[in-house]
């Protein structure tokens, strides 16, 4: 783990695993309310509500994309913090900085890999 202070570390850990759980809980909620997908659907005649449907399913569907990827990262994160490697940046190899990482637990960059990135 690169030279993070432990406490550090463990803080990020327990605040990664909490965010986790939220997000499977979220996700869950997204599916259940999905209209397109609740079976107990009742099909109606009235105009617009098949259009409100697509619309409400298209926004399930953005933010169910967002929330996988919020798990996918929180996962990458919790694994590297097992492996020993949280806080390196993917890209150069130095250390993150903890500010970085405490403000953002999931950064895989450090920050002057992530400006290269955005430009």
């Amino acid at each position: 783990m690169l030279r993070l202070p432990r406490k550090n570390v463990e803080l990020i850990k327990k605040y990664l695993l909490r965010q986790q759980k939220e997000v499977e809980k979220n996700l869950i909620e997204v599916e259940s309310e999905d209209p397109a997908t609740t079976p107990s659907l009742v099909e109606t005649s009235e105009p617009g509500t098949d259009s409100s449907i697509a619309d409400t399913h298209g926004k399930s569907l953005v933010f169910e994309k967002s929330l996988t990827n919020v798990k996918t990262s929180i996962i990458a994160a919790l694994q590297k913090i097992k492996n020993g490697t949280y806080g390196k940046c993917e890209k150069c190899g130095q250390q993150i900085g903890i500010g970085r990482l405490l403000a953002m637990p999931t950064a895989s960059l450090c920050l002057s890999c992530s400006k290269r990135v955005i430009k």
